[in-house]
C-alpha cells in the first residue's frame, strides 16, 4: 500500500518529534521539513539526509505528492498555515491549541469538510494507552456518578511572551479531560497572575462548571521549582488518579469514597487500590496510526478538528474571564 507522504512545518520545539515519527513509521514517508531557520534545517539534515528542506512553506504546499502537512509553529500562525494547506488539498495535523480563536477553528473545520480532507489537532496525551484505559473506565460506570476533576501541571519554564500559561499548559489537561469524559462546560472562571514584567500570565487556575453540578479545575504555572503533572477524577463509588511523571503505573484506581448514612453522618469506605496493567506504548505513534487510517478510510482520529474546536472554545472563554476580572463567563 502506498505510503502517506508527509511534511512538517516548524522544526523547533515539538517539530523534531514529528519528524522522527514520520521518518521511522512504516506507513509514512517524510518528504519535507520546513523552518524559518536555515541553520536549524542544516543541523537536522545530518539526521534526515534524504528529506527535502526549505525555509518557504509554499515549496511544501506546491508539491502535489505531499498528502499530510503537520504544523508545529507558534499559535498565531496555525490558522493561516492550516488554511493554506487545506486549500492546497493537503490533510492537516495542527499542534495544540488548534487556533487562537473560535472563529478561525470553525472556519478550518468547514474548509476541511468542503474539501473532503482530514483535519486533526495534536492532542498527543489523548493517544496514550493510559488515556484510552481511563476513557473506557468511565464508560464502564465503575467510578459511579462523577463528582469533580482536579489536575495540576507545574514546571519551571519555558516562559512565553506570545500567549499565557493557560494556552500553553492548561491545553494539555483540558484536552485530556475532554477526551476522557466527553464533557463540555457551560461556564468557566479563570484566575491568573503575571509575575514577569511585559509577559502574560505565568500562573493560572481554570475552573469549569457543568449543568449537572459537576466541576473541573486545573492549576498551571511556568514558575514552579517542582515539576508536577497529575490529576484525579472523583466519583461516588471510586476515583481514578493519574501521574504522568511515573515511569509505570501512571494510573491508579481507588476503591474509596464518602457517603452519607441514614443518620446524615459521613461514612467512609476504604477499599483496595488497583494499579491496572496497561501495555506500554508510544502516544505519538498511536496518533500517526490513526491519522493514516483516517486519510485512507475517512475515519476521524480521536483528536479531530471538532475536538480541537472544543478546547479552543474553553480556552477562549478562560481568556475572556481573565480579562473581565475573573468573572464566570459562558463557553
Amino acid at each position: 500500500m502506498k505510503k502517506i507522504q508527509t511534511a512538517v512545518i516548524g522544526c523547533g520545539g515539538w517539530g523534531p518529534n514529528l519528524l522522527n515519527v514520520f521518518f521511522s513509521n512504516t506507513e509514512t514517508k517524510l518528504k519535507w521539513m520546513c523552518d524559518l531557520s536555515a541553520p536549524r534545517l542544516e543541523f537536522l539534515k545530518q539526521t534526515f539526509h534524504d528529506v527535502q528542506a526549505t525555509t518557504d512553506h509554499l515549496d511544501v504546499l506546491n508539491d502535489p505528492k505531499v498528502d499530510l502537512v503537520a504544523i508545529a509553529t507558534p499559535v498565531d500562525s496555525h490558522y493561516p498555515l492550516a488554511k493554506a494547506a487545506l486549500e492546497a488539498g493537503k490533510h492537516v495535523l495542527v499542534e495544540k491549541p488548534m487556533t487562537a480563536s473560535v472563529a478561525h477553528a470553525e472556519e478550518l473545520i468547514e474548509l476541511a469538510a468542503k474539501k473532503g480532507l482530514l483535519l486533526a489537532t495534536d492532542h498527543v496525551l489523548c493517544y496514550t494507552n493510559e488515556a484510552q484505559y481511563f476513557h473506557n473506565l468511565l464508560k464502564s460506570g465503575e467510578l459511579g456518578e462523577l463528582l469533580y476533576w482536579d489536575s495540576v501541571r507545574l514546571n519551571l519554564g519555558a516562559v512565553r511572551n506570545d500567549y499565557n500559561v493557560l494556552w500553553d499548559l492548561a491545553v494539555h489537561d483540558v484536552s485530556l479531560f475532554y477526551h476522557v469524559t466527553g464533557r463540555m462546560p457551560t461556564e468557566v472562571l479563570a484566575v491568573g497572575a503575571s509575575h514577569l514584567p511585559g509577559f502574560p500570565e505565568s500562573m493560572a487556575q481554570l475552573h469549569m462548571f457543568f449543568a449537572d453540578g459537576f466541576v473541573a479545575q486545573t492549576h498551571v504555572s511556568w514558575l514552579s521549582p517542582v515539576k508536577m503533572r497529575h490529576g484525579a477524577l472523583v466519583g461516588t463509588k471510586k476515583s481514578a488518579y493519574y501521574n504522568d511523571q511515573e515511569a509505570s503505573e501512571k494510573l491508579r484506581i481507588y476503591d474509596r469514597c464518602v457517603t452519607c448514612g441514614s443518620d446524615g453522618k459521613p461514612s467512609y469506605h476504604l477499599g483496595d487500590v488497583l494499579s491496572p496493567f496497561i501495555p506500554p506504548g508510544d502516544a505519538l505513534r498511536n496518533e500517526v496510526k490513526q491519522l493514516v487510517e483516517g486519510i485512507r478510510t475517512g475515519k476521524p482520529p480521536i483528536a479531530d478538528g471538532y475536538a480541537g474546536l472544543q478546547i479552543v472554545k474553553i480556552l477562549a472563554a478562560a481568556e475572556r474571564s481573565l480579562r473581565s476580572g475573573s468573572q464566570r463567563v459562558k463557553v
